[in-house]
Formats: structure tokens, sequence, C-alpha cells
């Protein structure tokens, strides 16, 4: 279970479920790869249990909005898909909220009280498929696509950001990315995290959440 500390208790977290989940496709019949069934429940309730504490909000699109009305929890529907962050274009901005990816679970108690903007990351070996950040001092310098030719540990992306309303500008486009469109333009810190994590985005690693469930 994640901790839910005092700074933490009660604040906004946007939970991001808007993506279209190519690489699942043979195996999704067309479902959203939130919805699938990990032993009888789907992944995003364990997800979202595993979040207690926290004022939670799915961030969905129109291609999928329709999967996720009924799950009895808060929906914001971003009408036509805008990239990980053309959301924020269209909300409200709380003082301070989190982004989390949809598509993640994390294991064990990790901390996420941050007191500035913050990405969270964890070292460890980097692989083909992920994204990375270059910093020092606790202070991001660069974010890194993923890039077949890394290799070594790096501080590897976990997708879960602290986010402060007074340090954003967003930019006035659409489609945007959070790591390449907000983030540059914030003066973000990096807190490194140590936890299991399972990302279900390939049939492979949907597997290997099942068996851990077990």
């Amino acid at each position: 279970m994640m901790i839910v500390t005092e700074l933490s208790k009660g604040i906004k977290l946007y939970l991001l479920v808007g993506g279209r989940g190519t690489r699942l496709a043979s195996i999704s019949n067309g479902i959203p790869k939130p919805l699938m069934n990990i032993h009888g429940k789907p992944f995003i309730k364990r997800v979202i249990e595993n979040l207690s504490g926290f004022d939670i909000t799915l961030v969905c699109s129109n291609l999928n909005y329709e999967f996720f009305k009924d799950l009895g929890v808060n929906i914001f529907n971003e009408g036509d898909p805008s990239g990980t962050a053309g959301f924020l274009h269209k909300i409200k901005l709380p003082k301070s909220f989190y982004v989390m990816n949809g598509d993640t679970y994390y294991s064990g108690d990790i901390n996420l009280d941050a007191d500035r903007s913050t990405v969270f990351v964890a070292e460890e070996p980097v692989t083909n498929d992920v994204g990375y950040i270059e910093g020092r001092n606790g202070k991001v310098e660069k974010f890194v696509e993923k890039n077949p030719d890394a290799s070594g540990k790096k501080m590897i992306n976990m997708g879960i950001y602290k986010l402060y309303a007074e340090d954003i500008t967003i930019p006035d486009k659409l489609p945007l990315s959070m790591e390449y469109d907000i983030m540059p333009m914030v003066n973000l810190s990096y807190k490194i995290l140590r936890s299991d994590r399972f990302d279900i985005g390939t049939p492979e690693r949907l597997e290997r959440f099942k068996a851990w469930c077990v």
C-alpha cells in the first residue's frame, strides 16, 4: 500500500487512462488496458485501491469514455485525445496535484510527499522502451525519450508527478506532452523511489503482474 502522509492526504490525483493501448490489441478485444481483468478485478480498480487517501479522478477521452463511465469513480472526459498533458488546458488547476499513469501499479510503501514540483524516478538499468531523466543534486536537467542505444543505470521516469499550479506554464497548443511540453518549462525536482512497479503495456508485462497477484 502506498503511504499517504498528511502532506498528500486528500490531494487531487489525476490518473491518465486515455491511451489507445495498441501493444495489447492482440489480447484486449478492444477493452482499454486499465480495464484488463486481473483475477476477477479490473486493473484500474487495483490501482485505485492502492492509492487510498488521494482524491482521484480518471482522465479519459472520447476514445474510451464509454468503458469507464460506469466504474463508480470521478471521471474527466477530455474529449478528443490531446496527449498526456492536454487535459491541463481544460481544467481549473488545483493549487497542487499529482498526475500518474493509469497503466502502472506500484507495490510497497512509498512516500509521495513533495513540497515542490517533482518527478518521481527509480535508479535502475535502462531498457530501450522507457524514458529517463538526467539531473543532479535533486534538480532535473533533461527528459530523455526512449533510446535503443541507452545502457547502464539511469533515473527512470516512473510516470508520477507532483505539481504546483504556480510553477506551470501551459503552451497554447494541442496535443500536449507532459514530458516534452510541460516539464521543460517547470523548475522541476526529482525524488528517487524504491518500489517494484508493474507496467501492463505489453502482453508479457500483463502476465507478469497476473502472476505477482496470485
